[in-house]
């Protein structure tokens, strides 16, 4: 018995199926690739937060009467905090998109003054306004925060 091939053609589904599937698996690739640059964006954010309060844990006011600097105020540690310990770790993001918020607990006995002194805290928020590649959506705000107890 000899059996033989029947040929069905499908002369347009190939194209069909190819014009439905072919946009859809790329929409999500370019979802992907999108979306893993907007973690890797806001890793570095959170990077920048835990490396600014580091960095204002260790250059405290004992640091800086040990250097033989002034004490200074909030604002001389806020510009000393972006311009050594967040802005030379910046690597791919725009500094025009970046805030920083530096924050300490009031002294005791004066509250209208930030204490910068060994075992208080410092807070640390660091803010990207992230427009995604290729503009489709956005801006988000990509913000961490990290704290940390001032040791020198």
């Amino acid at each position: 018995m000899i059996l033989s091939r029947i040929h069905t053609r499908r002369s347009g589904a190939l194209t069909v199926e190819h014009c439905f599937v072919l946009p859809a698996a790329l929409f999500l690739v370019f979802i992907l690739i999108v979306g893993g640059m907007g973690v890797f964006r806001y890793q570095e954010v959170a990077s920048l937060a835990r490396e600014g309060a580091r960095y204002a844990s260790v250059h405290g006011a004992q640091y800086r009467k040990d250097a033989g600097l002034p004490v200074g105020t909030a604002t001389d540690w806020h510009d000393d905090i972006v311009a050594n310990g967040i802005q030379p770790k910046c690597v791919s993001l725009k500094s025009s998109n970046l805030s920083v918020q530096c924050s300490w607990p009031p002294v005791i006995n004066q509250p209208t003054k930030p204490d910068n002194w060994p075992g208080s805290n410092v807070i640390v928020t660091v803010q990207y306004q992230w427009f995604p590649e290729w503009f489709l959506i956005g801006p988000y705000n990509l913000t961490s925060t990290s704290e940390m107890i001032v040791t020198n």
